[in-house]
């Protein structure tokens, strides 16, 4: 197990950011930042919240909880103020958006095969 449980938080290769710090990944999981300095807007893809690979996450990266996460989405959901991320239903799927997604961000789980040919941000907290 890694220094953030059994994830590995990627991001799509055309976005270059100095720091993911907990803030600032909790401020684009919670879908209050929507724009990579670049300009590029953030698409957020997660795994449904029973998935043991999402908790990890949430826990590891974001510092909270699912369920938390869950209420922020759905606040926004039921006020008109935002959308909640795309929801994926497998470590594939999610790994196939993040590929194909200008300003993807998402996770996939340490022991998922990340080709070195497939150039995709991998951040370090």
């Amino acid at each position: 197990m890694n220094a953030y449980g059994e994830t590995k938080l990627l991001i799509h290769n055309d976005i270059e950011v100095e720091k993911l710090d907990t803030t600032y990944l909790n401020q684009i999981f919670a879908m209050q930042v929507r724009k990579w300095p670049n300009g590029t807007p953030i698409q957020v893809f997660v795994l449904p919240s029973s998935n043991p690979l999402h908790r990890d996450f949430v826990v590891n990266y974001l510092n909270t909880q699912a369920h938390q996460l869950d209420r922020i989405w759905n606040r926004m959901l039921f006020t008109g103020t935002g959308k909640p991320p795309a929801l994926v239903q497998s470590e594939t799927e999610m790994y196939s958006k993040l590929l194909t997604t200008p300003g993807a961000i998402g996770y996939v789980s340490t022991a998922y095969p990340v080709k070195d040919s497939e150039v995709l941000g991998e951040k370090q907290q």
